[in-house]
């Protein structure tokens, strides 16, 4: 198995693996990879297939209709419903689950992952998310375009469905508070006239503004001094379904368009994290040193008061919506 030191220096050039092989349709490379550390193409994972672990994110039926040969399912009713729980004081990760599917995988926490769904979108980067905060050492990366670019480059690819192991490893799992914000931390950071880092809502605009109701929550709008980069921003669709914009275009959105500082803690979150979790992922590779996404997001916010201190803004224009690619 791959471990973390060997595979830094792979995952470094895995853009170039891809970029160099020019006989290969671009679908089968992508901008992203040649550039971001924690993101590779089907180029890439071709020639790298046996040293890394597989997770697919994909719904049942997609993964028994065909998955990469070799991938475990992870469900995102795990990663959605039964990986934190609801406390008096907000949403508590419960590492121990997501540890628990990895170890039924066979994956501990040195290997190198790679993630895939049908795209480059919501579950993908929440997955990766979730291993970040419970610790993982090892490699996790995004396949850039998902299953779909791995079976037009001609990947291997199998049926059925995957029957964990029983006993096939441990996996311990320690809290990464580095990267994920509780509710407290958050309001630590909120004043009734603005916050004191960047807040970024993945949300849409209409969502931010609280035009559109999110869940059944008593507040609807966004926390106060949020900017809004809708998550769609970060992806381009096509025939082949979605991927990360180039990193030209990401930096032109966070970096020039949403005038966010990587050298600044910042803080992303939507309604539940998910959305959240694809500018969290976004940002890292851009280089932010610190950035933490909201866990409860939103379906935490909107029960709270501003009397406690959790103050929220809404209606039409307020705030700040970043729309760069429609």
């Amino acid at each position: 198995m791959l471990r973390l030191g060997a595979a830094a220096g792979a995952i470094s050039i895995a853009g170039c693996l891809g970029s160099l092989r020019e006989s290969e349709p671009e679908l089968y490379t992508t901008p992203a990879a040649a550039e971001f550390e924690a993101v590779v193409d089907a180029a890439w994972l071709k020639d790298s297939l046996e040293g890394v672990e597989l997770l697919d994110v994909r719904d049942e039926d997609e993964f028994t209709n065909g998955h990469v040969a070799g991938a475990s399912r992870l469900p995102d009713t795990d990663l959605m419903r039964d990986h934190y729980e609801e406390t008096e004081d907000g949403y508590k990760a419960a590492p121990e689950v997501i540890a628990a599917i990895a170890a039924d995988a066979g994956i501990t926490t040195e290997d190198d992952v790679v993630v895939y769904g049908s795209g480059s979108n919501l579950w993908e980067t929440y997955a990766i998310y979730t291993l970040r905060a419970i610790g993982h050492d090892g490699m996790v990366a995004l396949l850039d375009g998902g299953f779909p670019v791995w079976a037009a480059a001609g990947g291997d690819i199998e049926a059925g469905t995957s029957e964990p192991e029983p006993d096939t490893g441990e996996y311990e799992p320690e809290l990464e508070t580095d990267v994920l914000a509780t509710r407290e931390y958050v309001a630590d950071q909120v004043h009734e006239d603005g916050a004191n880092v960047p807040l970024v809502d993945n949300r849409s605009p209409e969502e931010y503004w609280g035009i559109e109701k999110d869940g059944p929550v008593d507040r609807h709008g966004h926390i106060t001094g949020a900017i809004n980069v809708e998550f769609t921003q970060n992806l381009v669709e096509d025939d082949d379904g979605s991927r990360l914009r180039t990193p030209a275009e990401l930096e032109r959105l966070w970096l020039e368009e949403a005038d966010l500082d990587p050298d600044e803690e910042t803080i992303s979150y939507c309604s539940t994290a998910v959305r959240g979790s694809v500018g969290w992922f976004v940002m890292e590779q851009l280089g932010w040193e610190t950035v933490r996404n909201y866990e409860g997001s939103w379906h935490d916010w909107g029960t709270l008061t501003e009397g406690d201190g959790y103050y929220y803004t809404s209606g039409e224009g307020t705030g700040d919506v970043i729309d760069v690619f429609d």
